[in-house]
């Protein structure tokens, strides 16, 4: 079974399987350390069962006032774990943070 969790520092070094695919856009280690520290509880990971990493969203909360909104930086799933609706769960949890963490208006 699937498990959706918070990202951690070891993840840094298991996610290549789905940052080297061409569909997918790769930052620079500062740029996930930065959100790891900001907003961890918006930057998670779909673990396979025997501990691969399937895919992870990378969100945050900004805005003001009506504005406030939860905002995507990033949603991937590897290329081995696509068309199962992984990217929809990542979604669906996120957004789901959003409004119960966050208050937020929209995604």
């Amino acid at each position: 079974m699937t498990t959706l969790r918070e990202f951690t520092m070891d993840d840094l070094l298991k996610f290549n399987n789905i940052n080297l695919d061409v569909l997918t856009e790769t930052y620079n280690m500062p740029f996930y350390l930065s959100y790891m520290s900001r907003w961890p509880e918006s930057f998670l990971v779909a673990e396979a069962p025997k501990g691969g990493l399937m895919g992870y969203i990378l969100g945050k909360a900004e805005g003001e006032g009506k504005l406030w909104h939860g905002h995507v930086s990033a949603v991937t799933v590897a290329p081995a774990y696509r068309r199962l609706g992984m990217a929809k769960s990542l979604m669906d949890d996120f957004e789901s943070l959003c409004i119960h963490t966050y208050s937020a208006y929209f995604v």
